[in-house]
């Protein structure tokens, strides 16, 4: 029995950002458990999250890590699957995924399943959430686990902001102190420790401050149905009450002011200089505004902002949020620039971006608001957004006031009321006395007091990129059927509908991709980018999306819905790749922030693999690659394509750019890692033998069979630290593996050695499966490689696969797609052998695959 039930209708769920035909349904059910069903028909995977109202802000002060030791300590074994690292292994053998995460006031847990696997993956959650076991003995492991974590995460940017941001809180809240945990802070006893770990989940793990989300394809009642028999089991669990919500939001903070920062060493990755200013607001009044709130950022997003600070600095990002990392129930904006360089105080460029965001917010309160933009269907993160949502209402127990002015809330977005951070990563004048450290972390710090903007002139505003519409011209013949309209030296244009249900709505698309040079392309990408920051939300602010990549194929772009303005976006799209690729630095870009093991990951999808001989085409003669190749998709009639097609042809250069030839396929050169943190890491890239289905679907599979049982053998056999993991990984020309370790104390060879020990004694066993296992295996990755679960998906793998197609010269005729690229790809996975598997296991063993080696040592 549910004591409260609402049910959602379609046109709700659409604007929650699902797809069409999409249901919810939420009931909270007599315990006080709060469950979200979503029906979404096109779903390839179940969702699952499982939140709680708890974070690290409900800590006790004497063991700061608590909240966070909890979420580790949950996957430990649970009254109903006592084993250690139960869960992991049922879900790697399911071929899916699982994480957790721990914020300031919510904690969650997420998986991604195959649909059949719902009921048990319900029961094992709320197992999970229950009834952890906390046995002593585990939980002093997982201590030093978390120790580990906590001296990798030194060398993150991110924990340094936190130690930062906590000093513009007040004396005594716990937002003001570093919640990482470690040895230090959690204490050497184990007996005790568990004593606070039970009583944490007893007064905060209760289902009236708990959330169960499913997101899939099953029906929304049978959701619904095992929602509420397995929510109910959670009862057991409601002891003690909670002692109710945690303090306002609005009474962490001290006095208005900043703080300028940076960690204890040079972190790589980071651009130049970051500003994060933020207002903070009542729960209470952002809760009854959330959709004024909500297009309050879409108009500050609207490109107009960004352009205004692109005219006068290296502006890299700019981000608006309610949901900065930190900072409660907040607006917020995050600028990064990439040729700032900040001077020391409170310099002038410190001053005028303050100034020139302060007038764009005020200008943006006088004017009327935008409808709040359509929220985007990201599938992943929607049932974690919903559930920690859920849960973060949950907590409070003041009522949402619909009546609540809206004066009363831009009261608290003056000028008077902004915090800021202002990251610095040159130390250069570190030694002054006004810059402070912070003891636990390292952080270096100074107060910054809030300068007087009303004596700097803010920038003056620069409007946002204009997207015009243009009416279509006169519609063609409709004797075109779908295919390839036109095709030379110059120009290939395909033209047809997305091979997938399209939308109701009278949306279009453009694809469109040309040969470059194929050094230097992370560069000119991150160069592109940033030239299209304005152009992009503005798109966004009407409603369209722009995308744009770059790879071994080429230099691409996505442009997708309406049609009238899609040319006015496509050509300034195009003429900002030629001032990227005129402007683009000669060097590498900065890599990416995070854990050392995060960085090496991110290399995957952005190197370049070495060359791989081309097949001959099928054909037998191959047809001249064109200079650009288009693809024009949903509502656009084949004579307004080939117009369009042929002004965009005009934009870019008619020849080809020479091209350098990559290494042959063999052992790459060994790469070492800028030095960030006191880690070492080590990690083997492996490379397919094409960049083919077959090849990308082994690998997969390879990666199946190996995580688990590498993961084991590093953390637990060697002992190396928390991180170790084997990832798939698909860009840059081709699919990869990635074998990466992250160690606190074991030097970089003793690393590199283990992984090699493991591929040698294990690499083939656990690639040599039975029948039956193989065949279970395939289907389940047949399920995840399903047609698309959205429109956008669709047009993406529709784009890519007919990119890898002209690349290698392969030739379909006039036909398009028939079948679609995922039943192509369908095919290929059915024709697949255990004794396949077998083979690639020993081309990787006996390095018969490419290979090349990154390591990271300190300084």
């Amino acid at each position: 029995m549910s004591a409260s039930t609402s049910t959602e209708t379609i046109d709700a769920a659409r604007r929650e950002g699902l797809p069409s035909g999409s249901r919810l349904q939420s009931v909270r059910l007599a315990n006080g458990l709060h469950v979200l069903a979503a029906e979404v028909p096109d779903a390839r995977r179940l969702r699952l999250v499982g939140a709680v109202g708890a974070g690290y802000l409900d800590e006790p002060m004497a063991y700061r890590g608590l909240a966070h030791l909890l979420e580790h300590a949950l996957f430990l074994g649970s009254g109903g699957f006592p084993g250690v690292s139960e869960l992991s292994r049922w879900v790697g053998h399911l071929g899916g995924r699982y994480n957790a995460s721990t914020g300031e006031a919510t904690t969650d847990i997420h998986l991604h399943l195959p649909p059949e696997a719902a009921e048990e993956g319900l029961a094992r959650l709320v197992d999970l959430l229950g009834r952890p076991l906390l046995l002593p003995e585990r939980i002093a492991h997982e201590v030093g686990v978390l120790d580990a974590e906590y001296r990798a995460r030194l060398a993150d940017p991110a924990l340094h902001r936190l130690a930062a941001l906590g000093r513009l809180c007040r004396p005594g809240h716990p937002a003001r102190a570093c919640h990482a945990g470690n040895r230090d802070t959690l204490g050497q006893d184990p007996e005790r420790l568990v004593s606070h770990l039970q009583d944490f989940h007893r007064r905060h793990y209760r289902p009236a401050r708990m959330a169960l989300v499913m997101l899939g394809p099953l029906p929304l009642e049978a959701q619904l149905e095992l929602l509420t028999h397995h929510g109910h089991e959670l009862g057991a669990s409601a002891a003690s009450p909670s002692p109710g919500a945690s303090e306002a939001q609005v009474s962490r903070w001290g006095e208005p002011g900043g703080i300028a920062w940076c960690p204890p060493e040079t972190i790589v990755g980071s651009p130049a200089a970051t500003l994060e200013l933020f207002w903070p607001l009542p729960g209470n009044l952002a809760r009854a505004h959330a959709e004024w709130l909500d297009a309050l950022v879409a108009r500050l997003a609207d490109g107009a902002l960004a352009a205004t600070l692109r005219s006068a600095f290296g502006l890299e990002t700019l981000d608006v949020s309610l949901s900065t990392p930190g900072t409660g129930h907040a607006l917020g904006i995050r600028l990064g620039f990439s040729e700032l360089q900040p001077r020391h105080g409170d310099s002038p460029p410190l001053s005028t971006l303050l100034a020139t965001c302060h007038v764009s917010l005020e200008r943006a309160l006088q004017q009327p608001m935008p409808p709040p933009p359509r929220a985007t269907g990201d599938l992943d993160a929607w049932p974690r957004r919903q559930a920690q949502r859920v849960v973060s209402q949950a907590r409070h127990h003041e009522a949402v006031d619909a009546m609540a002015s809206r004066t009363a809330l831009a009261a608290w977005l003056t000028p008077g009321q902004c915090r800021w951070l202002w990251h610095c990563p040159s130390q250069e004048s570190l030694s002054d006395p006004a810059w402070e450290i912070l003891e636990e972390t390292g952080t270096h710090y100074r107060m910054l007091s809030s300068p007087d903007t009303t004596q700097v002139s803010a920038l003056p505003p620069s409007p946002a990129p204009r997207i015009a519409f243009e009416p279509p011209p006169e519609a063609g013949s409709d004797t075109d059927v779908a295919g390839r309209l036109h095709h030379d030296k110059r120009l290939a244009l395909w033209w047809g509908p997305l091979p997938w249900p399209d939308s109701e709505e009278p949306e279009a698309s453009w694809c469109l991709g040309w040969p470059t040079e194929s050094t230097g392309h992370r560069a000119r990408l991150a160069q592109w980018q940033r030239h299209c920051l304005p152009l992009r939300q503005a798109a966004e602010a009407h409603g369209l999306t722009l995308l744009t990549g770059s790879d071994l194929r080429g230099d691409w772009l996505l442009a997708s819905g309406e049609p009238g303005r899609l040319p006015s976006l496509v050509e300034q799209a195009a003429k900002y790749w030629l001032a990227a690729r005129r402007d683009a630095p000669p060097g590498a870009v900065q890599p990416a922030e995070g854990l050392i093991a995060q960085r090496l990951l991110c290399e995957l999808e952005s190197c370049p693999a070495p060359r791989i001989p081309r097949p001959a085409p099928r054909t037998g003669i191959a047809e001249p690659v064109p200079t650009l190749l288009c693809w024009a998709g949903g509502s656009l009639d084949a004579e307004t394509a080939r117009q369009h097609a042929h002004r965009f042809a005009d934009l870019l250069p008619n020849t080809p750019p020479p091209h350098a030839t990559p290494p042959e396929t063999g052992e790459w050169k060994t790469v070492w890692l800028t030095p960030q943190g006191a880690d070492q890491a080590a990690m083997l890239e492996v490379a397919g033998h094409d960049d083919t289905p077959r090849s990308r679907f082994l690998l997969q599979l390879m990666a199946q069979c190996h995580d688990a049982a590498f993961q084991h053998a590093m953390r637990q056999r060697h002992g190396f630290g928390y991180v170790a993991a084997v990832r798939y990984r698909e860009a840059a020309g081709g699919p990869r593996l990635g074998y990466v370790v992250q160690s606190p104390h074991a030097s970089v060879e003793t690393v590199r050695l283990a992984i090699e020990d493991f591929l040698q004694e294990q690499g083939v066993s656990l690639a040599c499966l039975e029948t039956t296992e193989f065949r279970q295996r395939l289907v389940r990755l047949a399920a995840s490689q399903r047609r698309p679960e959205s429109r956008l998906e669709g047009i993406q793998r529709t784009w890519h696969a007919l990119r890898q197609r002209a690349a290698e010269g392969i030739d379909s005729g006039n036909a398009f797609w028939r079948p679609p690229p995922w039943e192509e790809e369908q095919s290929v996975l059915a024709s697949l052998a255990a004794s396949d598997l077998a083979a690639l296991a020993d081309a990787l063993v006996l390095a018969g695959l490419p290979r090349r080696w990154w390591l990271h040592s300190p300084r």
